[in-house]
């Protein structure tokens, strides 16, 4: 059982946390842009 937990996707999850962050800053860029407008 040692061997399976050495086998950790972190530059996988990495990517997924970097890809959530960038998503939830372009959404929210774009969300306040449009209470800014109205």
């Amino acid at each position: 059982m040692e061997g399976h937990e050495e086998f950790f996707p972190k530059g996988a999850v990495a990517f997924l946390v970097f890809m959530l962050a960038f998503y939830a800053l372009v959404w929210l860029s774009i969300y306040f842009t449009l209470l800014a407008r109205g």
